[in-house]
């Protein structure tokens, strides 16, 4: 070791190479964030609104008719066979399309997920903080490997349970005639 690296370990100072190895690290990394995280995050968030919004009106419609089916039935009113033939549909298609769909899986698993990345995004921001500003040199390039290889394992374990979620209830819907010899 020379006197001069000698000088600078003892005074805490970070040899150039370490320092530019880690930023060079750390910029790579955060550019595979931008072109593979980022983009998954930006979905969640955009794709969570319409089955938020699908689930709240349709479940809003489904109860509203069903509550006023028994008042339309018993009230004097001209084509009441065909308003309620049409409330009834109305409720039928709501509620089938409500159980396909799944709205309220879709719009939770996205919401949650969005979260749990933001959440890992944050975390490994830290981590890399850390490795920047309190870890000793030689520990630097290590740590922050580590901390981004759990982000990446964990953005992809969050997007995977919330696809096999998502998938784990799919089902088309059947007919009791199919059943039937």
């Amino acid at each position: 070791m020379a006197a001069g690296d000698a000088e600078e370990a003892r005074s805490g100072t970070i040899p150039p190479t370490e320092c530019e190895s880690f930023g060079k690290f750390v910029e790579a990394a955060r550019a595979i964030k931008k072109e593979f995280v980022d983009p998954r995050r930006t979905w969640y968030a955009k794709h969570q609104f319409y089955p938020f919004l699908l689930f709240r009106i349709g479940g809003v419609v489904t109860i509203i008719l069903g509550v006023t089916l028994p008042a339309v039935a018993l009230a004097d009113i001209a084509h009441k066979d065909v308003i309620l033939s049409v409330m009834s549909v109305a409720v039928a298609a709501l509620t089938g399309l409500s159980s396909f769909f799944r709205w309220e899986i879709s719009w939770r698993g996205r919401e949650l997920s969005k979260f749990a990345i933001d959440a890992l995004d944050a975390k490994w921001e830290l981590e890399l903080a850390n490795a920047s500003h309190v870890l000793d040199a030689s520990e630097r390039l290590k740590h922050a490997y580590l901390a981004t290889n759990d982000f990446f394992s964990n953005v992809r374990v969050v997007s995977a349970a919330e696809t096999d979620e998502f998938f784990s209830g799919m089902q088309f819907p059947q007919s009791d005639k199919a059943n039937k010899p």
